[in-house]
């Protein structure tokens, strides 16, 4: 039986710097890659950014729009608050005129007793 024999092969260093060209331009490559790739995010950074501040203009014009609107409906409510002063006033007023029903009851109730009393006299 024989015995293996690895062969080896010596490695000069005109080999080795054959090889570490190799590794270099290999890892040039690969960061040039790497800098195309963060040129594309920094652009998609940028139109992210456009479009956030883009909503956000968006957003503050449709609260300038509640705003708006909310200013309308407190002068509304101040309206009908002022309506309601001047109604509850004259309602009030109107009860100064008028009798109330109980007290017309008890009159008619006083007015027939005495009617009934007269009756009885004649």
């Amino acid at each position: 039986m024989k015995k293996a024999t690895a062969k080896t092969k010596k490695v000069t260093i005109a080999d080795l710097a054959g090889t570490v060209d190799n590794l270099a331009s290999v890892v040039s490559k690969g960061f040039c890659d790497v800098n195309k790739k963060f040129v594309d995010v920094n652009k998609k950074i940028a139109e992210g950014r456009k479009e956030t501040s883009e909503l956000a203009r968006m957003v503050a014009r449709g609260f300038e729009s509640v705003d708006r609107r909310f200013e309308k409906v407190e002068k509304e409510i101040g309206e009908v608050k002022d309506n309601l002063a001047s109604t509850r006033g004259d309602v009030l007023a109107m009860g100064d005129k008028f009798t109330l029903k109980y007290e017309l009851h008890d009159l008619a109730n006083r007015v027939v007793l005495l009617e009934q009393k007269r009756k009885v006299r004649n």
